[in-house]
Parts: C-alpha cells; structure tokens; sequence
C-alpha cells in the first residue's frame, strides 16, 4: 500500500519500481570458467541483451590477490592474449611496475601476433590515468598495484588511487570514460584474506579475487571469490594449470577429493582425474574414463579458449 504521507522533494528520493534496471555491459576473458565467476547480467523485465551478458563487468574494477609466486602475472598474460584474439578491436594495455617490459614479453612467449596489447612501465598515478585516457583500453591490467608511487595500502592512499583527489584523478572514473574493465594484481598476506600494505583497497572495487595454489609441485591453482562481489555470486571457482605452453584451463567439478592427479588419454582427448585414493599402487584406466567409475572425479583439459572468428566489441 502507498503512504501518501511521503513527498518527494527536489527529486532526490524516487520509488524502486520507477526505476529502469540497467544491466552492466560485460566482455569474456574467453576463459568460460573465469567468465562465469566474473558472472551474468540479466534483465529483470526479461529483454534482450544488445550485448554480451557474461564475463568482466565494463566500467569496474577487480582485485587480483595472490600467493607469492603462484603466477599471477602468467595469468593475466593468457588473458590479454586470449582476449586481444576473442575481439578485433579488444585493446589491451598492461602495466608492469615490477618488472622490465623485455622480461615480460619473454613471460608472453610468442608475441608476434598480439599486435594490439599495449605495456607500458610508468609508475605513477598520474602518468598511468594519461595512458589510460590516451589508449583507451578495454581491458588494463596494473601489475602490480603494490609497486604504484605513492600507495602504500592505507586507508587514505587505498581512497587517492580509486578515487582520486584533489591533485591527481582516480582510477574509478578513467576506468569507466574508457569503458574497460581494470585488473588490480596485489599480494595476499598470510591469512590468504588480506592483502600486502593493508586492508582498505578491496573494499572499494567491485570485485576482489583470491588466487591461491591447489596442487603446487604439478601447477595446478584456483582462481575464487575473496572478501566481495558486487557483480556476480561466490559459487563460481576457476581451475587453471601452469605447463611449459603457458597458463591452461582446467575444468574442475564442485566436490574436490584430495589425492593424486593422472593424466589419461582417450583418442584426441585428454583428461586430468583426481584418483579418489592417493595410495593406491595402480590406476586402471578403463576404470576411471569417462562413462564408468564416477567415483573418480574427472576434469577436462582444454587448450586457452581464442576464437576463430573474433568479436566485434561495441563502442
């Protein structure tokens, strides 16, 4: 029942079913299990998307928090690649503040074909907002946040970097005139909650992921929901392995049983299994492809996931 006995004043103040829900615009790392963490925009009034509905949240912002050492940089590399293929005009710039810009492109591998992948080493707020403004981007990365001149993880330089003050902008409004998604690479401590220099910087994105190892001595790590998402849910976790090739996906089912991972092959296909007892001396195949032994969860193997026939990203 409506209570008359609100007014609404200056226009300030308006009902919840006057306003038009508006789903955020949304581009794939083209990594689906990433994509899906990332999560959906849907229309509530059920209309039609004009546009793709899964994946990076354009105009926002994501943490990625991580162990020291588990590959985060390798990581973000597969998905500049993976999304400078996915979209013809998918311009990636990548900022590096901790190593020089030739290690990095050794950590790339072939980079022959990613003609449009933009690194840059600048370090300081104000010169890495100009190169933003200047490329226009559609996916940035700042590898690492903790390495940016004048952040030191407080509360109010935490505020300076997303907000900007009165010297210098924010990241928050270059990243959303430019319409990309920004990834922020930090440093999780030791309580694999928090991050290096303090507390403050993952409550004002939108989105702060934890990545943290799952079976270190054969690569295997997960990408999951840390403190906060504003745009998606907490169920979704991305599998992904280091091999010599570079970062591959893995896709893993919900209930992990801890043992030994195997590789078998099945004609051109291939699949990682976790054997549901470590001691085991043997492993019969036969038992454990797919189709058979359900008691032995199985993943599948997938090479990264570019697109024969790229996307035209909307302006």
């Amino acid at each position: 029942m409506e209570n008359k006995n609100i007014k609404l004043v200056d226009g300030r103040v308006t009902k919840l079913c006057n306003i038009k829900a508006k789903p955020i615009p949304r581009n794939k790392t083209w990594f689906p299990d990433l994509d899906e963490l990332y999560g959906r925009s849907d229309m509530p009034q059920g209309d039609e998307l004009e546009f793709n509905n899964l994946g990076m949240p354009r105009g926002k912002i994501s943490l990625w928090a991580g162990e020291s050492g588990v590959g985060k940089s390798r990581l973000c590399i597969e998905v500049a690649k993976q999304f400078s293929i996915g979209y013809r005009n998918g311009t990636v710039l990548y900022i590096q503040t901790e190593s020089p810009l030739e290690d990095f492109a050794s950590w790339a591998k072939d980079t022959s074909k990613y003609n449009n992948i933009y690194c840059s080493g600048v370090e300081t707020q104000k010169d890495i907002i100009d190169v933003i403004y200047n490329i226009k981007p559609k996916l940035i990365f700042i590898d690492s946040v903790n390495e940016v001149v004048d952040f030191i993880g407080n509360a109010k330089s935490s505020s300076r970097l997303i907000k900007g003050d009165d010297t210098v902008g924010g990241l928050k409004q270059a990243v959303y005139d430019v319409g990309a998604h920004l990834i922020l690479l930090g440093q999780l401590n030791g309580d694999g909650k928090t991050i290096k220099g303090g507390t403050s910087l993952p409550h004002l994105v939108d989105i702060a992921l934890s990545i943290t190892w799952l079976d270190k001595p054969k690569g295997y790590f997960k990408v999951e929901v840390g403190v906060k998402h504003r745009y998606g849910s907490r169920k979704h976790v991305a599998y992904f392995q280091h091999t010599n090739d570079g970062v591959i996906a893995c896709h893993k089912p919900i209930d992990y049983m801890a043992g030994e991972f195997v590789t078998l092959k099945e004609g051109d296909s291939e699949y990682i299994v976790l054997a549901d007892d470590p001691k085991k001396d043997g492993f019969n195949a036969a038992e454990i492809l797919p189709g058979t032994d359900q008691t032995f969860p199985k993943f599948f193997l997938d090479a990264p996931l570019g697109s024969d026939v790229p996307t035209q990203l909307p302006q």
